[in-house]
């Protein structure tokens, strides 16, 4: 890894996944979003149209990766009944506990507007999140 931002893909037999990193936890949790949207839509040349503060706690969690898996099922959810598939994100706080931040994207009337198929779930299976010498890593897979 030469760059200590961003995301990659992963090919999974069943599911999809998606491995992210960053210097902070806070870029990691942004470049997470970004790579599990990628699955859904090809964010090049996509306008922004919606924009949403997004706030989730975790009251007891087993570690930072239970705060990971929520943040990225509350964008699911939002997905799901506010018909917003989200491009950008920005993360302006990761504590022990909870997540803050924003995401924007655009409405999507129906799936045709998607360049892969929508994210069902954030599973637990190789969940993974850690500190490196380079910042943080994520590994987690997603029902398609």
């Amino acid at each position: 890894m030469t760059e200590h931002s961003g995301y990659e893909i992963l090919e999974h037999t069943a599911d999809k996944g998606v491995r992210a990193w960053g210097r902070t936890l806070e870029e990691l949790f942004e470049n997470a979003a970004r790579g599990m949207y990628r699955l859904v839509v090809d964010p090049a040349g996509k306008k922004t149209d919606v924009s949403m503060s997004i706030a989730v706690e975790v009251s007891d969690p087993f570690d930072r990766s239970d705060l990971l898996v929520k943040w990225l099922r509350e964008l699911i959810y939002l997905t799901d009944v506010q018909k917003v598939v989200f491009t950008d994100f920005t993360v302006r706080r990761v504590t022990e506990t909870s997540v803050e931040g924003e995401a924007r994207g655009f409405t999507v009337e129906d799936n045709s507007m998607l360049d892969g198929a929508p994210v069902k779930a954030v599973t637990y299976h190789r969940l993974r999140l850690e500190q490196t010498p380079e910042g943080w890593e994520a590994e987690f897979y997603v029902d398609v």
